[in-house]
């Protein structure tokens, strides 16, 4: 996959929540923000299904960016298993 100027796109950055307390710049603005409603978040299932979708774009990195900073290690137990989509 490439962008619009042409450079090959081999990763992608998922989010599995925006509830995270790190507020990265790259993800956070720093202000103006307000949390979604939990049922606007993706499901793991439709995570799983974009990140199947892009490895059928030749992406071969996928981050999944879980609340694991945060405190929520069962995101972290979820997100193991998703290695091995090709």
């Amino acid at each position: 996959m490439n962008d619009q100027y042409g450079r090959r796109i081999d990763y992608m950055r998922v989010s599995v929540t925006d509830r995270c307390n790190l507020r990265c710049v790259y993800c956070m603005p720093g202000e103006g923000f307000s949390f979604l409603p939990h049922e606007d978040i993706l499901s793991f299932e439709e995570i799983e299904r974009v990140c199947r979708i892009g490895v059928r774009l030749d992406i071969t990195k996928i981050k999944l960016r879980a609340a694991c900073a945060a405190g929520n290690t069962g995101s972290c137990r979820e997100v193991k298993g998703y290695s091995g989509y090709r």
